[in-house]
């Protein structure tokens, strides 16, 4: 364990606030990958349970808000936690960060795109998802107003 510890560490750079991973991520998330033991594993996740803590069944190991830290590689156990899927859904979805098909970009949409998918909100989700760059999921939230609450 000692040795994966040091090949952990040596692909993390430490800043004063955040632990970044400056290694391989996954394409559709952006997390940072580990290979431990032969097998991919969340950088997030290890680095969870290097720091002595266990990820009960049906729980997930989710990172802070943007609000807290914002970098999705982030792998200090400090800025992370143990939640539900569905939390850490929710927490994806308010901070803008959805990754569902999509590349991480807060308020990736702009007011006059949320309009015209408000506008069009009886089209097809998956074509309005294709067109406007984001997941299905999130032009479903703006057409039921769960995202861009504030915006009509």
């Amino acid at each position: 364990m000692e040795e994966a510890r040091e090949r952990f560490f040596s692909k993390v750079n430490k800043t004063e606030t955040c632990w970044l991973w400056t290694a391989a991520c996954t394409k559709k998330q952006g997390h940072g990958q580990f290979s431990y033991n032969g097998k991919p594993v969340l950088a997030h996740r290890f680095s969870w349970l290097l720091a002595g803590h266990t990820i009960p069944e049906g729980l997930c190991v989710c990172h802070a808000p943007h609000s807290i830290c914002g970098h999705r590689t982030c792998v200090n156990p400090q800025h992370l936690r143990v939640d539900t899927i569905a939390a850490n859904n929710h927490d994806t979805i308010a901070d803008g960060t959805s990754s569902r098909g999509t590349k991480h970009h807060k308020n990736k949409l702009t007011e006059e795109q949320v309009r015209e998918i408000r506008r069009r909100g009886t089209e097809n989700q998956r074509i309005l998802a294709e067109e406007f760059g984001v997941s299905y999921v999130t032009i479903s939230n703006i057409i039921n107003k769960k995202i861009w609450t504030w915006f009509d």
